[in-house]
């Protein structure tokens, strides 16, 4: 469904994406995962034809993204954040876009009912959109980005912003398009989100891709260990200082203070006679877990999931989410090269 080949993204003399290299079987949930910034808007902007890389091979459903308009007619987009007027009512919102994508209008009205009804928004059918919680507007873009039935759907970190249960809310729609044999592609930086959805993750940190594989795959990475977590604050005097007197070890001090290790009795044992005697201890707790993707990102990059983003790609993208709603709209009937 996806085919990357070596595919590179230059923004400002800045290499935002990096030689990324590939694919996306069909009826799979393909996942995306790294911090905001690594380039997950970017690659998506690239794989939905929005903007243009001229470095690399890149085809979806079979075809060159040179040919927008037939690529465009065969996915659905559901952007990092809802393009559309505030002043339409959800109901109106669907129907100009299932216009604008040709769905006849024989079908066009069930089709919106049916939509309205599995968001969950049936009730708000007739509200302006403006008067819609966060969680509304997030579950209207998934119902943006299916009303034409397509065959490959795109969701840019959809569930950013939400509450545990606007969360798994769109968790469900997620899996229900699954079941009905779509082929999703999903950008996130929540790395349960990734786990529970995809069947494959790319872990994305600085515009390349440092892992590709399913979550469990992925996790072997660091072996049979364990995860030794300490409740105080991490300081680069402590993470040297543990560093040195536990070869048995690795210590990151990324996002707090954790050990990853094979030998987690020998490891406490060592804790345990370090800061029991500490006056500035205080008690703090030492939890041992097993290994996730967050520590999977952070052994093989050395940073959390969870840091700030670079500029580099929040600025490439900042002209795509201010444009007003309906350009990207009408780009499915007019081709026009991007300026990136």
């Amino acid at each position: 469904m996806i085919l990357v080949n070596d595919l590179w993204h230059r923004f400002n003399g800045v290499h935002v994406l990096k030689g990324l290299t590939f694919t996306v079987a069909k009826g799979e949930i393909f996942g995306l995962l790294g911090p905001n910034g690594a380039g997950k808007t970017t690659l998506i902007s690239i794989l939905t034809s929005q903007i243009r890389s001229r470095r690399g091979k890149v085809s979806v459903l079979g075809l060159d993204l040179g040919k927008r308009n037939k690529a465009r007619r065969r996915i659905g987009v559901a952007a990092h954040q809802l393009r559309v007027s505030d002043y339409l009512t959800g109901q109106e919102v669907l129907k100009l876009h299932g216009r604008l994508y040709g769905v006849p209008s024989s079908i066009l009205q069930r089709r919106v009912n049916d939509l309205l009804s599995q968001v969950g928004l049936e009730q708000k059918r007739d509200d302006l959109v403006r008067t819609y919680s966060e969680g509304m507007r997030r579950r209207l873009n998934i119902a943006l980005a299916i009303v034409h039935d397509p065959e490959m759907i795109f969701l840019d970190e959809p569930t950013i912003g939400l509450d545990p249960y606007g969360r798994r809310q769109v968790w469900r729609m997620i899996w229900d398009l699954k079941a009905k044999g779509k082929t999703l592609f999903l950008t996130t930086h929540y790395m349960e989100e990734a786990e529970f959805l995809c069947d494959r993750i790319a872990l994305i940190d600085h515009g390349t891709i440092a892992a590709l594989g399913t979550p469990r795959e992925l996790k072997a990475r660091l072996g049979p260990g364990k995860i030794i977590e300490i409740g105080m604050e991490s300081t680069p005097r402590l993470v040297r200082e543990l560093s040195e007197s536990l070869p048995e070890g690795r210590v990151h001090g990324q996002g707090g203070l954790s050990i990853s290790t094979e030998n987690p009795e020998s490891v406490l044992q060592h804790l345990l006679k370090r800061f029991v005697s500490d006056p500035g201890y205080g008690g703090a707790r030492i939890v041992v877990r097993e290994p996730s993707l967050e520590d999977v990102f952070l052994e093989l990059t050395g940073r959390s999931l969870q840091e700030h983003p670079k500029l580099s790609e929040t600025e490439s993208i900042h002209h795509e989410e201010n444009r007003p709603f309906w350009k990207p709209l009408l780009n499915l009937f007019h081709d026009k090269t991007s300026p990136n």
